[in-house]
């Protein structure tokens, strides 16, 4: 699992900076005594800012919609994303321009101080690491560079405030959480996380409706649909997997003992359950099942039905018990995952906060000339040529 810098960094400037006055080179944006940013990274960053603004923007919006001729929805008056009120992460209303403003600014000063830092602990990038690094890069840079061109994005800052951050964003964070690390967390601290916040869970799921094949004598060409299964076919369904249901929750029976009795019953050649040890917040599991394995106590199990008629599927789901599955945390990817979850907002946040103490000079032309305003021109171009490619 990689850790994903938040979208949304939106501590506002505290005045700590050192302002660059007169200045006519417009090609830097912040710089300290050994980084310097290139404006181009600074416009990247204030892109996803404008992106996220955009969307907030859209998703807060009162204004009606008008249905078009092939059944879509657009607006009928543009959003007004530098004016628009959003929240930021600390739960703070200001205007989509201050918003993209303050997190261009934020994310410019960690990648920075993420920088400073790799240097300070010793890290490097091995040639595999690097060779990642420039193939991320390139591999997004065929996709979007074009459109990064037209804001002003060149490649190498692209490369620099995307790709090379994120490799040394994540070593920084392997070095500070892991063994001998500023902020080690310890096999006991993470195991308390694991079994506190992880579920063990499983489930199967049975169709409660049928596929009907039929042909057509006139043209030979055959179709299928789905329809419902009786009454009496879906009682006989429902008593077994309440038998199912009970032996679990009794102890009677291990699930894997109960998901070899279902293939039997259903002739299956494999196995068709999913078991899974995860955060149910972040599960990629049906919702229904997430809000059934959140009302189990461990070690039960209950019957659930999603649907209905010829859409009907019934579950057998099951909660077991985390304590039984802290062996996983021996394994390098899953210990690195749990921490991961553990630690990132706290990770997250040190590194903004430690980012806004820099003392960095800012290239106050540059940052005067390319304005969130600018910036929303030319992705309005972008817009207007993507919809005209389309049409």
């Amino acid at each position: 699992m990689k850790i994903a810098k938040k979208a949304v960094a939106a501590l506002l400037a505290t005045g700590i900076l050192a302002t660059a006055t007169g200045c006519s080179d417009m090609s830097w944006s912040f710089k300290d005594d050994k980084n310097t940013l290139s404006i181009g990274t600074y416009i990247y960053y204030m892109a996803g800012a404008y992106s996220y603004a955009q969307s907030e923007a859209q998703s807060n919006s009162t204004t009606e919609a008008a249905t078009t001729a092939d059944g879509a929805t657009e607006a009928t008056e543009p959003i007004d994303v530098l004016g628009a009120t959003i929240s930021d992460e600390d739960g703070n209303e200001i205007t989509g321009r201050d918003y993209i403003l303050n997190t261009a600014e934020q994310s410019c000063k960690t990648l920075i101080y993420t920088l400073e830092k790799f240097d300070e602990l010793g890290l490097s990038l091995s040639s595999g690491e690097q060779a990642e690094i420039d193939n991320l890069a390139t591999q997004g840079w065929s996709y979007s560079g074009s459109a990064y061109e037209t804001l002003g994005v060149s490649e190498d800052s692209y490369s620099l405030a995307y790709a090379e951050f994120s490799a040394k964003y994540e070593a920084v964070f392997k070095a500070l959480y892991g063994e001998g690390g500023e902020m080690e967390v310890t096999d006991d601290e993470l195991e308390e996380y694991y079994t506190s916040n992880y579920v063990d869970y499983s489930y199967i799921p049975i169709n409660l409706y049928k596929t009907v094949e039929s042909t057509d004598d006139d043209s030979d060409s055959s179709s299928s649909t789905t329809e419902a299964l009786s009454d009496d076919e879906i009682k006989e369904i429902q008593d077994q997997m309440d038998e199912y249901s009970e032996q679990l929750s009794n102890g009677e029976q291990t699930f894997d003992e109960v998901d070899e009795a279902f293939m039997e019953w259903q002739s299956l050649d494999s196995s068709t359950a999913t078991t899974a040890q995860e955060l149910l917040d972040n599960s990629s599991a049906p919702q229904d099942i997430i809000d059934a394995v959140k009302e189990l106590e461990n070690n039960k199990a209950t019957v659930i039905t999603v649907g209905e008629d010829d859409t009907a599927i019934m579950y057998l789901v099951y909660r077991g018990d985390i304590n039984e599955y802290t062996s996983n945390l021996d394994d390098e990817n899953t210990r690195y995952s749990v921490l991961t979850n553990m630690k990132k907002d706290e990770y997250n946040d040190y590194m903004d906060e430690q980012g806004s103490k820099l003392e960095v000079e800012v290239n106050e032309a540059a940052l005067g000339r390319y304005t969130p305003e600018e910036l929303e021109n030319k992705m309005k171009e972008l817009e207007a040529q993507s919809a005209s490619s389309e049409a």
